[in-house]
C-alpha cells in the first residue's frame, strides 16, 4: 500500500507474484496504468485506486508535491511548507480489501499517516505470512505491540536508505561529529548504499528493497526490536534537528 511510482511493485512482478497494489493519489494511479498496461491486463497486477481509512465512503486526501507525504493528514502533506491540495477520493477499510482479494503472502505498509489501520483491521486468520510497516520514530512500539498480538514473532528493522539493520550505538558515535563532518558522513552512506542490487534486480533510492526471508541480516525476538526502536527514538530526541534523517521499515514474520 502507498504505491507512489511502482518501484516495488515492478520488483514483486519481476519474482513472478501476482501483485495488488493501492493507491490513494489519483495522478499517481494514472501514471501506474500506462507503467503496468500489460501486467494489468493480463491480471498479474490489480491497482486499487482508493485510500486506506477508518470508514468505507470518500474523504478529502491532501496530494503533496513531494507525492511521497501525501496522505489523508494534512500536517504531513505540507511538512516543511510543501505546496499541496485536496482531492475527493474513495476510502476503503483495509479488512474489506482483504475480504475481497484474500490473504497476502507479504503486506507492504507506507501510507503517510494511515498505517496502523491495516494493522487493526487485521485478524489471528487473515495475517499475511510478511509484513512490513513504516517505523513511526516517536511511537512504534504501538505497532510493535499490535504486531505481537497478530502472532509475529520475528522481527527486523531495516533502513529506507542503506537497507541495512541499525547499529544505535554507531549512529550515535555519529551524531557526535562536528555538524559538517555528520552531514558528510551521512551522504556518503547515502552514496554507497542508496542503491543496492538482489539476483540482478538494482533497487533505486526511495525503494522499500527486498521482503520475507531476503530482507538483510538476522530475525529477532520482539524484545530486541523493541530496545532497537528505543534508541531510534532516543537518538531523535537528544540530537533534535540532527536526529534521524533516514526512516525505517519494521518487518515481521509469523
Amino acid at each position: 500500500m502507498g504505491v507512489n511510482d511502482g518501484a516495488d511493485s515492478a520488483y514483486y512482478l519481476s519474482l513472478g507474484y501476482r501483485v495488488l497494489g493501492i493507491e490513494a493519489n489519483p495522478a499517481l494511479a494514472d501514471r501506474l496504468k500506462d507503467r503496468f498496461a500489460r501486467e494489468l491486463l493480463g491480471q498479474q497486477y490489480i491497482l486499487l485506486n482508493a485510500g486506506i481509512a477508518a470508514t468505507e465512503g470518500q474523504l478529502d486526501f491532501w496530494v503533496s508535491d513531494v507525492s511521497e507525504w501525501s496522505s489523508f493528514n494534512r500536517e504531513i502533506a505540507s511538512r516543511n511548507g510543501t505546496p499541496h491540495r485536496p482531492v475527493t477520493i474513495p476510502t476503503r477499510r483495509f479488512a474489506s480489501v482483504v475480504a475481497e482479494f484474500g490473504v497476502p503472502l507479504y503486506c507492504k505498509i507506507d501510507i503517510e499517516g494511515n498505517d496502523r489501520l491495516c494493522l487493526t483491521d487485521l485478524t489471528l486468520e487473515t495475517t499475511p505470512s510478511y509484513v512490513s510497516i513504516e517505523m513511526s520514530h516517536p511511537d512504534a512500539d504501538d505497532d510493535l505491540e499490535l504486531l505481537r498480538k497478530l502472532g509475529y514473532t520475528r522481527y527486523k528493522i531495516v533502513s529506507q536508505v542503506t537497507r541495512a539493520q541499525p547499529i544505535p550505538l554507531l549512529m550515535t558515535m555519529g551524531y557526535r561529529l562536528p555538524t559538517f563532518f555528520n552531514r558528510a558522513l551521512r551522504y556518503s552512506t547515502r552514496k554507497a548504499f542508496g542503491v543496492g542490487t538482489k539476483d540482478g534486480w538494482r533497487f533505486q533510492l526511495g525503494s522499500s528493497g527486498p521482503f520475507g526471508e531476503d530482507t538483510p541480516g538476522s530475525w529477532h525476538p520482539y524484545d530486541h526490536v523493541r530496545r532497537t526502536w528505543e534508541a531510534l527514538r532516543d537518538i531523535d530526541a537528544r540530537f533534535g534537528t540532527r536526529g534521524l534523517a533516514e526512516w525505517f521499515d519494521i518487518h515481521a514474520a509469523r
